[in-house]
């Protein structure tokens, strides 16, 4: 959360002439309900639940030619990473804590999971050994170097470094 990968997402999916999934976009209109009604009224257990019955959806389907973002959680199944390491090469763009919290305590749109930003912080720890073995590759992504970001990510899939 907070890393860049809706805007990145849709940079890329645009540039590459992709499709963009969002796995979260995806999760919502399916179910009919925001993320945080569910988390809400059923607890995180039933959104992970629905998050990784999505994700197993789109592996299924075998899209080409998409460009997938998922939510942070996602790694935290773990059936995800092989998952998404089937969809085809997954890149983790890593985002400096402080800085994703104090991004996102400015935008609009309201987060669960932010609802406690000590709590948030503590899941990004327990949580980057998993991004890391999930991953082809890392780029380390800032709201101000998303430019930056952007022409690192398309280098490494256009040489093949994020296998």
């Amino acid at each position: 959360m907070g890393s860049g990968k809706s805007t990145l997402g849709r940079r890329l999916a645009e540039h590459f002439g992709f499709q963009l999934v969002d796995l979260d976009e995806h999760l919502e209109q399916t179910s009919r309900r925001s993320i945080r009604d569910i988390m809400a009224q059923e607890g995180e257990p039933a959104f992970r639940r629905l998050e990784l019955e999505c994700l197993r959806e789109l592996v299924e389907a075998r899209p080409e030619r998409c460009v997938v973002a998922t939510g942070g959680g996602i790694v935290e199944s773990a059936e995800a990473a092989p998952l998404l390491r089937r969809l085809g090469r997954v890149i983790w763009l890593r985002a400096d804590p402080q800085a994703s919290v104090d991004r996102l305590t400015r935008t609009r749109r309201r987060r669960p999971l932010l609802d406690d930003p000590e709590e948030w912080r503590r899941r990004w720890v327990r949580r980057e050994p998993l991004y890391r073995a999930a991953a082809h590759a890392v780029v380390r992504t800032h709201p101000e170097t998303c430019d930056a970001s952007f022409r690192e990510i398309v280098r490494l899939l256009k040489a093949g470094d994020a296998r």
